[in-house]
């Protein structure tokens, strides 16, 4: 079978790297590896397209025997051939590109693939990176983008294990196995030259060109040039790929971390990481204030005000990251303290449809070419929206996890610990002051006659009152005691340390000072507060949790039949 031009010129190059059917390399299965971490799957391989079949070189998550598929049944050589810069397939077995896929036709688990092609310098499509899940899942832009970044490590593995040819030599030398090798596969050879061409941006989605055109000048020329693209990919493609590392470390972090400080202290000491030199600050976005708070800044000078109102950044009011040059005619910040030679990135945190906070970052990019700026520029972009994005997710999850404990220990209304909250506290307190030997009070509170309060104010007067109660409670008692809503209008208050008379002493104190708590409603104060106390210890009254708020419950029985307003003692 004679195949078309291009399929030819394609296969030519692929043949030139003398990859196909070499043993594992551990440089290939790290970035395998990489990719999977990236795109948050458990599954990556690294392929490449012959005429006839799609070898692979890595596969990483998955202990496979399959080593190669017939082209026909490939999902690389749908990936090669697809005009988007990724292919993504969800539920593969009922997709009629990948259904007959013998790979995956052995794990019929997987639920998303995705693949990205390997595009070498000559602009061929020689294979492909490709990540795989047992869950659906739809890449981000950011994980594309630095998938892309993987995909041009993998050229540029294939570029060193093959080697840089010598300035003498001339460039069609760099075909010599490759020319040996095509007769054997019954593929004709090619009399055109081959020149290496300008590989753009436009099949890696980072950067702009990764080599110049070489096809003037003479052969040694040519040569030198190549060497001096090839070094220059590689220096690059190097700084990518330790940002890229450092990005999926500062990620492992911001995921483990337990706090807002914590996620605050990751993303300034990256910053210093991946931005040497350069000056930025990570704004948090105050809810009672309306304003945007400095929480933590790196480098020197920086040209923006420690805090203020959301509308004067235009990231914030665009809802995007907004880039600005040192040109007058530029739309700056009103945050900004200056704008003369300022370029910067202002991208904001954006979390489950909230904005938490701004990442600033002052750019000093300094390169010798526009177009070695404009790709510097652009990958600063890149770095810096994912690191916001990070962040955002990090704080996102941790509110997120706040509220859900804050929803299952605290009530909702006054504010205190709930009764589940305080049963658990006090067989814990119980437990301990057992151990050490120590007292424990606790003071079981009700407030008279509420349902007065309810009808002749109404219900919403009813909660003003019990917030007002719960915000007295937390005003007045110490440090280590804990107060609790424990029902209707019943509270329990557990005092850690204290004997049976300094129990008496704080209920007298409390009972005295509750009745100074007023309510205003509809313009009028409420009638002061009374309540009923009952009053225990530990081991007096009980000897485990359960028995004390027995005793205790007796105790305020017992003080609102003999007339309410009044502390009774177990």
């Amino acid at each position: 079978m004679r195949l078309h031009d291009e399929e030819v010129e394609r296969f030519r190059a692929l043949l030139e790297y003398n990859i196909l059917d070499t043993g594992p390399e551990r440089s290939f299965d790290e970035l395998a590896r990489l990719a999977a971490y990236v795109s948050k799957t458990p599954i990556a391989f690294i392929t490449f397209v012959d005429e006839n079949r799609e070898w692979f070189k890595s596969v990483i998550g998955i202990d496979s025997g399959i080593r190669e598929v017939p082209r026909d049944k490939s999902f690389g050589a749908y990936v090669i051939n697809h005009s988007e810069d990724v292919l993504a397939v969800s539920t593969p077995l009922d997709d009629e590109r990948t259904r007959q896929n013998p790979f995956l036709q052995s794990y019929p688990g997987i639920s998303f693939i995705a693949g990205l092609p390997l595009v070498e310098r000559g602009g061929h499509r020689i294979g492909s990176l490709c990540v795989a899940g047992f869950q659906p899942k739809d890449l981000s832009y950011e994980q594309v983008a630095m998938l892309q970044t993987v995909a041009g490590n993998v050229i540029l593995q294939l570029e060193q294990r093959r080697g840089v040819p010598d300035s003498a030599e001339s460039v069609p030398a760099l075909r010599t196995s490759a020319d040996k090798a095509l007769p054997e596969r019954g593929i004709p050879n090619s009399d055109e030259p081959n020149v290496i061409h300008a590989l753009t941006g436009e099949g890696t989605g980072i950067g702009g060109e990764l080599f110049r055109g070489t096809g003037t000048g003479t052969e040694e020329e040519n040569s030198s040039a190549i060497r001096k693209d090839i070094q220059d990919l590689i220096g690059r493609l190097e700084k990518q790929n330790r940002k890229l590392t450092l990005l999926c470390e500062m990620d492992e972090l911001l995921q483990a971390s337990h706090d807002e400080e914590e996620v605050y202290t990751i993303v300034t000491n990256y910053s210093n990481k991946l931005f040497p030199g350069e000056s930025g600050a990570l704004f948090i976005f105050n809810d009672m204030l309306n304003i945007l708070d400095c929480v933590s800044k790196w480098g020197d000078n920086l040209k923006s005000e420690s805090e203020f109102l959301p509308d004067k950044c235009w990231a914030l009011r665009l809802g995007r990251m907004h880039y600005v040059n040192s040109s007058p005619s530029e739309l700056y910040c009103q945050h900004l303290t200056g704008t003369s030679n300022n370029d910067y990135f202002c991208v904001p945190m954006l979390a489950r449809g909230k904005t938490l906070g701004l990442i600033y970052l002052q750019s000093c990019v300094q390169s010798a070419g526009e177009a070695d700026i404009e790709r510097e520029l652009v990958y600063t972009g890149h770095i810096v929206s994912t690191m916001a994005k990070l962040a955002a997710l990090a704080l996102g999850n941790i509110k997120h996890h706040e509220a859900l404990q804050n929803y299952a220990i605290y009530d909702s209304l006054t504010g205190l610990f709930n009764r589940r909250y305080m049963e658990e506290t006090l067989k814990r307190e119980v437990s301990r002051v057992a151990r050490n030997k120590e007292p424990l009070g606790l003071i079981m509170i009700d407030i008279d006659h509420f349902k007065q309060y309810n009808d002749a104010y109404g219900h919403a007067a009813g909660d003003m009152l019990l917030r007002s109660i719960g915000e007295f409670f937390k005003d007045g008692i110490r440090r280590e005691d804990i107060a609790c809503r424990y029902g209707g209008e019943e509270f329990v208050l557990i005092l850690p340390g204290s004997s049976l008379e300094n129990t008496c002493r704080r209920a007298e104190q409390l009972h005295e000072d509750i009745k100074r708590v007023r309510v205003r409603h509809r313009g009028n104060f409420m009638n002061s507060v009374e309540v009923s106390m009952g009053v225990v210890v530990f081991s007096e009254h009980g000897s485990s949790a359960e028995l004390l708020l027995e005793s205790a419950d007796k105790a305020l029985y017992k003080a609102k039949a003999l007339g309410r307003n009044r502390i009774v003692v177990a």
